[in-house]
């Protein structure tokens, strides 16, 4: 009796076995697909559009790796002889260091359906790389604050150093985008050039004294919402991502000098997952996707064919009059002299 009452037991246990055995085998037959880029509130964004369509598509699991641009590159580095990121997304100056250290594989464009409707400006030398997205850097300033102090909206870089403004400017370290941007800015009204930046260091010491904080952390948020903070440098789309919350704030284009950036999709050399990087490369230019990354990134589009609604147009750089009043930096002199420039920022402007 008792073998016979076990047999249907061992049954059950054996088939239970299998089915868990099955789910998990199912499971970890899911590749993942590694993506380095900007935390939230762009990889929120995406993850309303890109990353579902992506993972449904070609059956994969998205991780994303968060970080800034110089985070990814410093990753890359790392990783250089057993790359772990399939495609890293940064800004194109971090980007132009990675393809020098060698860590970028160079694109086919046979393989990126989209390519035929992107602007010129998209492409990157030899196809190291290709931009996915425009962006503006500038100022920051919240309209609430501003009109009921009746103070005048600002127009310039050399708005920040106003008097009335004392304590209440945020600007971003040399190691962000932003400060190195202001300090390029001030660099060019006060008569300097591109590899003599000492007229831009003494604006930035006249300036330092308005400042309540240089950012590193990503604080600048944090502050313009508990009221510290009113005006200061920032990227537009950041700047209409907070304002889609609700905050009163809104972008300037300075009059002197508007920077142009472009942000870089690049795949990661040395992983096996090359042509499945192009896939998504080829599925972030779409039309389609660069709709969605303008209206929930607030990236403008770089495919000629993305067509957005009034309301995303405003927040983003759309069409070629927008990016004619683009500036774009010599990133091939900014990444030679940009460890000395961050060294003397931090002893002459942080340390003060």
């Amino acid at each position: 009796m008792k073998r016979i009452a076990w047999v249907p037991l061992v049954v059950v246990l054996l088939a239970s076995a299998l089915v868990i055995g099955g789910q998990s085998a199912g499971q970890s037959q899911t590749k993942e697909f590694v993506v380095a880029a900007w935390g939230d509130p762009y990889e929120a964004g995406w993850r309303k559009s890109l990353v579902p369509a992506f993972e449904k598509k070609y059956g994969v699991k998205v991780v994303w790796v968060q970080g800034f641009s110089t985070q990814t590159l410093a990753k890359l580095r790392a990783q250089k002889d057993n790359p772990q990121i399939d495609v890293a997304m940064m800004d194109d100056g971090p980007h132009r260091q990675a393809v020098a250290l060698g860590l970028v594989e160079k694109l086919d464009r046979s393989k990126l359906a989209s390519a035929k409707e992107l602007y010129d400006m998209a492409f990157e030398p030899n196809d190291m790389g290709i931009s996915f997205g425009l962006a503006v850097y500038g100022l920051y300033y919240n309209t609430k604050a501003f009109a009921d102090n009746k103070w005048a909206p600002p127009t310039s870089w050399t708005d920040l150093a106003r008097p009335e403004l004392k304590g209440k400017v945020t600007v971003h370290n040399i190691g962000n985008a932003n400060g190195l941007y202001l300090l390029l800015a001030l660099n060019k009204i006060a008569g300097g050039t591109d590899t003599n930046l000492d007229p831009g260091f003494a604006r930035m010491k006249q300036l330092a004294p308005n400042v309540v904080t240089f950012d590193k952390f990503g604080e600048t948020p944090t502050l313009i919402q508990q009221g510290q903070a009113v005006i200061g440098t920032w990227n537009i789309d950041r700047v209409a991502n907070l304002a889609a919350t609700g905050v009163p704030v809104q972008f300037v284009y300075p009059k002197e000098v508007a920077w142009g950036q472009k942000a870089v999709i690049t795949v990661v050399k040395g992983r096996p997952t090359t042509d499945l990087a192009h896939k998504f490369v080829d599925m972030i230019l779409s039309a389609e996707e660069q709709v969605n990354t303008a209206k929930f990134i607030f990236y403008g589009p770089v495919n000629r064919m993305a067509k957005l609604d009034p309301e995303t147009a405003k927040s983003v750089v759309y069409g070629p009059e927008a990016m004619a009043q683009l500036t774009v930096a010599n990133w091939e002199v900014i990444n030679q002299k940009r460890p000395e420039w961050t060294e003397r920022w931090n002893k002459e402007i942080e340390a003060r």
